[in-house]
């Protein structure tokens, strides 16, 4: 046919490359010709229908699996386990809901292989997972309850201390395998994430229910000492003052502990999720270790002794649901998510300091009263054990916080690690001491004890290697600063070769404290530093009072927008150098044209995209958009403040000579495009004075008046420091020179007016790699600002938290379109 292709459809062309998708659309009726004799059908292999799972959801089908069958083997309660023994039908019971569960991990594979019928759907199979593991949830509430109405059978006059069964790890390790079975997975949640906010809904209920039980388990121990003392007729009061102070201690610990992680979640929930998610996986591990001691395997709701009941059985629920795989914290969020899960790191921390001075508290009351079974000396002894590690990690969570006086507000990460490595050592040898003490059969290590002891462990790794921490540390190895410290750009910054005073009052990274040094004690420098567009306001203000002709030029430069000194200018003390001497550029005197005076040439729109090349305030991504599809403008890219540094990289690979020499002033802290180069803002103020000298004269002379062209004028160029060479004019006449005066200084008067002043701390919150530090001092000082920094991708969620509660609508509105 006429038009068509004389290639078979879907097959490539003759030079072997594939012909481009659609082009050749067979048309109806079209059956492609078979293949030639001996020549086999090429293979196409069917899709897999897993292809779109991605792994993280097999490592949770995995994990759900292993803690549903390791609970075969844990104990349910005191009296109670699988393989322990107990009622016949309980155990048929419990394994017949443990089965059910395990056969749930299996259904969204039978539904994506058609085992379950063609019509199944993702919320379809989502119910019905939820309701294989439902009976699993029931069960282990119907334990959680039975341990309960136990607990209340002591208030009788058979009763012993220990009434209740309490409930065990297998509980413990059971509940979390099922409720991670029952979950959405991530494959899931991309079709449909409806489902994931109201599984994270459960989380903060869940904390203050446990907080709850607390609460009420202490209380029933303050009455439970009143009714028998009361039965049994004691009438020593000091005994009994004792006993509740001592019950009364104790049973605060764990309440103390649980509103704390309450109170963070209604807060901060981001890093609370995290934080409560870490320290299930320890309660996890710990009971895991614990299950082989009958009494410490469990939580009991109602005892006196000193081991409060810390309702673990929540917390591994909330914990379990925190490990939902939406809204993580990552490095790609609006605020980056290295610094939540720096803070859900330092949310264990005081989780720890909590716990260690509620014991502490514990046993010096303990002491004071001569109440359990360990001697004075012994209580002093475990309560000195309890501040140490209190302090320590105080001393961690001050250890990372931002750090707002240094260049980088990162916390040490190094510090962090060793911390967690001293707490770890101070929690073993506590626990050595406490096993040796309590030899009279009761445990000596309860479950917290080694559940905190295994958060330290956590917490060192989450900051060694948690992705957004990573990406947050990109580019500072791990201990890098315990040989060599952080390493800087090859021939730029600290540690560079003949980096000095000189380099650093022109190094944008250098702290304000050492630009205020170098600019109050070496006045050859304070130029560099007013052209150094990190130094601050109230430096700027004091150099400008000291009427320095050179620090008046460049505070100059700096309003017109263009930041560091010229080429030419001589910024540190070297080696005594001949300077060449100033030639003034030849004058060249233009007649006047007779046409009426032009109007002042308006500058140029901000929609411009040279103008937005320049413009230290252009959002990154225009800046990428103009230096991947406007070739002649990248020099004024490389060359703004604001380009974020894989951009800088990317142009310094195009081998372009303009581009190459914005980026070599840029290394030496010169930011903006020389006066010499084609500045398209000094163009729009005058483009008759760009020209060269000698095009000025011929234009003058031989271009007929006309409305279109500006009036001629006569322009001096600025003294500069250059070799000497011939003038391509002659030089004007004074009589000349006297005549152009008037219209030089009209020009100048028209420039300055078109001038705009750039705002400095704009330029930088407008900076995509503006410091945590910066942000803060801007929001402190700049409330017109406040609006930018609330947008901006590094503001820290403290910093955001605390903008939220100034009232301000234009504020609490970027806040609200952040989110």
């Amino acid at each position: 046919m006429p038009g068509e292709t004389p290639y078979q459809y879907g097959t490539p062309a003759s030079n072997g490359a594939p012909g481009p998708v659609g082009s050749f659309p067979a048309p109806p009726g079209y059956v492609p010709a078979p293949p030639p004799p001996g020549q086999a059908k090429p293979y196409e292999p069917k899709p897999s229908p897993f292809t779109d799972i991605p792994v993280s959801d097999y490592v949770r089908d995995g994990v759900a699996a292993i803690l549903l069958f390791v609970s075969f083997f844990l104990p349910w309660t005191t009296a109670f386990g699988i393989a322990r023994g107990g009622s016949g039908g309980i155990i048929a019971l419990v394994v017949l809901v443990t089965i059910l569960s395990l056969a749930s991990l299996g259904l969204p594979y039978l539904a994506r292989l058609g085992m379950l019928g063609q019509n199944w759907q993702v919320g379809q199979v989502r119910v019905l997972r939820l309701v294989a593991n439902g009976p699993f949830l029931v069960t282990v509430i119907a334990f959680l309850g039975y341990d309960v109405i136990r607990g209340l059978f002591r208030f009788s006059e058979t009763s012993s201390v220990f009434s209740g069964d309490g409930i065990g790890s297998a509980a413990w390790i059971g509940l979390a395998g099922a409720l991670l079975a029952a979950q959405p997975r991530a494959a899931e949640l991309r079709i449909d994430p409806r489902s994931a906010p109201r599984w994270l809904g459960w989380i903060k209920p869940l904390m203050f229910v446990a907080t709850g039980f607390a609460v009420l388990s202490g209380l029933l121990g303050l009455i439970f000492v009143l009714v028998t003392l009361n039965r049994y007729g004691y009438t020593d009061g000091a005994a009994t003052l004792q006993s509740l102070v001592v019950v009364l201690v104790s049973s605060a610990v764990p309440v103390a502990v649980l509103g704390t992680v309450s109170a963070g979640l209604a807060r901060r929930f981001g890093s609370w999720r995290l934080t409560v998610a870490g320290f299930g996986v320890a309660l996890l591990v710990a009971g895991f270790f614990l299950s082989f001691d009958d009494l410490a395997s469990v939580e009991l709701f109602l005892t006196v002794t000193v081991y409060p009941y810390y309702s673990v059985t929540f917390w591994v629920a909330a914990a379990a649901i925190a490990f939902l795989p939406f809204g993580v914290p990552a490095a790609a969020d609006a605020s980056h998510g290295g610094y939540v899960w720096l803070e859900a790191a330092r949310n264990g921390l005081r989780i720890i300091a909590v716990w260690s001075f509620g014991t502490a508290l514990t046993q010096i009351a303990l002491a004071a009263t001569d109440f359990g079974i360990v001697s004075v000396g012994e209580s002093i002894a475990l309560a000195a054990f309890s501040v140490l590690i209190g302090v320590l990690a105080v001393v961690g969570t001050k250890a990372l916080g931002l750090r707002y006086s240094s260049e980088d507000p990162r916390p040490s990460r190094e510090v962090t690690i060793g911390i967690c490595l001293g707490l770890l050592v101070l929690m073993i040898a506590r626990m050595v001491t406490q096993s040796i003490m309590y030899d009279y059969g009761y445990p000596s290590v309860w479950t917290f004890d080694l559940a905190a002891a295994a958060a330290t462990i956590f917490i060192a790794l989450s900051v060694a290697v948690a992705p957004a921490i990573r990406d947050l540390y990109s580019g500072v190895p791990l201990f890098a600063s315990v040989t060599a410290g952080p390493s800087p750009a090859a021939g730029y910054g600290p540690g560079a070769a003949g980096y000095g005073p000189g380099a650093a009052a022109s190094d944008p990274r250098t702290p304000a404290a050492t630009l205020f040094e170098i600019a109050t004690t070496t006045p050859e420098l304070r130029p560099a530093v007013a052209a150094n567009p990190s130094t601050y306001d109230e430096l700027l203000d004091w150099l400008g009072k000291l009427n320095d002709p050179a620090v008046d030029a460049a505070l100059a430069r700096r309003a017109a927008g263009q930041f560091g000194l010229p080429a030419e200018t001589v910024t540190a003390p070297v080696a005594s150098a001949p300077i060449a001497p100033v030639v003034p550029q030849p004058v060249v005197q233009t007649p006047a044209v007779p046409t009426p005076a032009a109007p002042t040439p308006a500058a140029q729109p901000w929609s411009d995209p040279a103008v937005q090349a320049s413009d230290p305030q252009t959002p990154a991504a225009r800046l990428f958009e103009i230096a991947s599809t406007t070739p002649e403008l990248r020099p004024a890219v490389a060359a703004n403040p604001s380009t974020y540094r894989d951009l800088v990289d990317w142009l310094g690979k195009l081998n372009d000579p303009a581009v190459d020499a914005a980026l070599a002033r840029r290394a030496a802290g010169q930011f903006g495009l020389p006066d010499e180069a084609p500045n398209t803002v000094n163009a729009t103020k005058d483009p008759v004075a760009t020209e060269p000298a000698s095009q000025l004269s011929s234009v003058a002379v031989s271009e007929p008046a006309s409305a279109e062209v500006p009036p001629a004028e006569t322009t001096t160029a600025e003294p500069r420091v250059e070799p000497t060479r011939e003038p391509a004019v002659e030089i004007q006449s004074e009589p000349a020179a006297e005549a152009a005066a008037p219209a030089r200084a009209a020009t100048s008067d028209t420039q300055t007016e078109t001038i705009e002043v750039v705002d400095p701390d704009a330029q930088a919150v407008a900076d995509p790699s503006c410091s945590a530090a910066v942000l803060f001092r801007l929001a402190e000082h700049r409330p017109d600002l406040r609006v930018m920094v609330a947008t901006h991708p590094n503001a820290y969620p403290g910093l955001l938290e605390w903008l939220g509660t100034l009232g301000d609508p234009a504020v609490d509105q970027a806040l609200k379109d952040r989110r």
